[in-house]
């Protein structure tokens, strides 16, 4: 069965001049039943029949979305909620996120009831007490309003409603069939504003329905899912967005008083020309800021990657991102170098201005990130991509470089573009470009042990990170080093204890991050043998893959090769069981581990070698890459077995 793999696209887009009107249920193919009363089988509900494994459904998520005469939108959203059972609890505090800077979103007419059910049906409400309610400030763009439900426990029906006010003409918010629980019924009826005309996305389940009802006479558009299944996390996930139920909105056009038609952004090329000619964009770009360090550290290098990468090392050392994603810089590049900070697209901004004044071929390009969600190529959405990096052509080779990422080298493409669709912004040849792993992530594991005569396990690792390992180990060490020895070499194995750590090349981009590890184990034992394990620090503890159905795509983002060479002393007098040598290959040759090991001079001696080319799979082929992990796995488990002399 395929989730999530094709996506069915359905356009709209109306031109209206007629007064607005009200939302009826008659707009629906089933009525939404009203607020406070539930249906018989509400109250009886003890389990989701399509998703038996929820703590709690969402009966009801509905919400009428219009302008009022200041053009700004309106929206007025109910939820109903059953709690299945004590794990639910959690959905009965509410929050609901708003764009609160400069008050362009307000939350207002919040009701809330809590409905208990006795045996006969009859119900107890519990209203929300006004006083519970507050506003929780998240950053300097976003609020919420929380509050909990009132007297909730297991078979509770909650059931809240509210309005947000926005201060915005280009319509409304992705609107979501699907979240983290089920969804019995979900329905979003849309106004369109007078002589604007809106493009509309469905990204749904081929076997999930979904009603679209136009109503162009008044202006209107209403859609409604049923019965849909949770989106739950999956190891090597995507953004959920790319697979969960929803319908997506943009603006393509508004008619002037005239009746002339202005288009927004219909094309590709037309959005990279608006950009480029954009003040708190393209504009920026070959503006001299004057920045008379950068431009010595430049003219001291002969060669075009050079001059890149002491640019970029000057911009990602000396700039800091203030955690806000957007694609312009409203300020301009001449604020974000004076005060050293600024959004990642304004860093990336400053980059490109840097590099494209001191002559290296750079272009702007806009990216979506993997965990914000893929484009799609059909659709010049300038709002499906989070951020702007650069994109530079030196020396006949491509390099994509963002300097908010501290710790990724010129050469490295990020990690989180891996594996997906960027648009470079070039008035002359715009383009949409798949970005690939240009490198691995690669690890080399030397490891010298002894065991004694009680069987402990007495040994020092060297583990050599080079390109994708090394960026990732870097960050994880430079956050917190002791959480990353305990959760890198310690957590994955019983009874181990790294008694010292060091490491080398931390700061030298070029060079493998180096680190040395001092550890010791307690025997595993049973009856007179003890268990000795010949896998260290491969990563290759665990299946991470043990669901049974896989919904969406496994993206490893880039390849692997890792190696380990262990040499294992024994006490004298010991006799051993070793595992056979083997070799695994996967049925498309992409994914291999080798397995070599042998006995000699009282000494036991292992070599393993893992390589996986493939970084994307599809849920189709998701049984076959679990069983291959499965089988990869308990290969590398099968333990050494030990008898020590007495």
């Amino acid at each position: 069965m395929r989730f999530f793999k094709t996506l069915e696209y359905f356009t709209g887009s109306f031109f209206l001049i007629l007064p607005l009107f009200i939302f009826s249920p008659a707009f629906s193919q089933s009525p939404l039943p009203e607020w406070g009363y539930f249906s018989p089988q509400e109250i009886s509900l003890k389990e989701c029949s399509f998703d038996p494994e929820a703590e709690a459904v969402i009966l009801l998520d509905e919400a009428v979305a219009e302008y009022d005469d200041d053009y700004r939108l309106i929206t007025r959203r109910r939820v109903r909620i059953k709690i299945l059972n004590t794990r639910g609890l959690k959905y009965a505090d509410v929050s609901i996120p708003f764009y609160s800077k400069n008050d362009f979103e307000s939350v207002d007419k919040i009701e809330a009831l809590t409905h208990n059910f006795n045996e006969n049906g009859h119900s107890q409400m519990t209203m929300l007490d006004k006083k519970s309610v507050f506003k929780e400030k998240r950053d300097d763009k976003y609020s919420l309003m929380k509050f909990p439900m009132p007297a909730v426990k297991e078979g509770s029906i909650i059931e809240y409603r509210y309005e947000v006010a926005t201060k915005t003409f280009s319509g409304p918010d992705d609107w979501y069939f699907q979240n983290d629980i089920p969804t019995i019924k979900s329905a979003f009826l849309l106004q369109v504003p007078p002589r604007a005309e809106f493009t509309y996305q469905v990204q749904r389940k081929n076997s999930l329905p979904i009603i679209i009802k136009p109503l162009p006479n008044e202006g209107k558009v209403y859609f409604e899912m049923n019965n849909i299944p949770a989106l739950r996390y999956e190891p090597y996930m995507d953004a959920p967005r790319d697979y969960v139920q929803k319908v997506a909105f943009q603006l393509s056009g508004v008619v002037n008083r005239f009746g002339h038609k202005q288009d927004i952004n219909t094309t590709w090329k037309s959005l990279a020309n608006d950009l480029m000619t954009e003040k708190y964009f393209g504009s920026q770009l070959d503006k001299d800021l004057k920045v008379d360090e950068v431009k010595k550290l430049a003219d001291a290098e002969s060669t075009a990657t050079g001059k890149m990468k002491v640019i970029y090392n000057y911009v990602r050392n000396n700039f800091t991102w203030n955690g806000y994603h957007g694609i312009y810089t409203p300020d301009g590049l001449k604020a974000v170098w004076e005060r050293k900070k600024g959004s990642n697209s304004e860093i990336n901004l400053l980059l490109i201005n840097f590099l494209n004044t001191n002559g290296v071929d750079v272009y702007p390009m806009l990216v979506a990130e993997r965990d914000y969600g893929k484009i799609d190529p059909n659709y010049p959405f300038i709002d499906r991509f989070n951020k702007a990096v650069a994109f530079v052509m030196a020396d006949d080779k491509q390099y994509i470089l963002d300097a908010t990422e501290k710790y990724c080298p010129a050469g490295l493409t990020p990690y989180q573009l891996l594996n997906t669709m960027a648009f470079i912004v070039d008035k002359k040849k715009p383009d949409l470009v798949n970005i690939a792993s240009n490198k691995a992530y690669r690890n080399k594991v030397t490891v010298e042990a002894v065991v004694d005569e009680k069987g402990e396990l007495h040994g020092n690792a060297v583990v050599e990170s080079s390109e994708y390992s090394r960026q990732d180990r870097v960050k994880r060490i430079k956050s917190d080093q002791k959480k990353f020895i305990t959760e890198q070499f310690e957590k994955p194995f019983r009874e181990l204890a790294v008694d010292s750590f060091m490491f080398v090349n931390l700061d030298a981009d070029e060079l493998p991050l180096i680190q040395h590890i001092r550890f010791s184990q307690q025997p595993e034992e049973g009856g007179d043998f003890v268990f000795l394990n010949n896998n260290f620090f491969m990563g290759l503890e665990k299946n991470p893959f043990t669901s049974s159905i896989r919904f969406t795509n496994v993206n490893f983002g880039y390849p692997y090769v890792m190696s380990m060479e262990a040499v294992f002393r024994l006490p004298a007098g010991a006799k051993m069981d070793l595992p056979k040598d083997r070799t695994l290959q996967s049925t498309d040759g992409k994914i291999s581990l080798q397995r070599e090991i042998k006995f000699e001079n009282g000494e036991i001696k292992v070599k393993l070698f893992f390589t996986q080319s493939i970084t994307l799979v599809t849920p189709e082929n998701y049984p076959a890459l679990k069983e291959f992990y499965k089988n990869m796995v308990d290969m590398l488990n099968e333990p050494v077995v030990l008898k020590l002399a007495k």
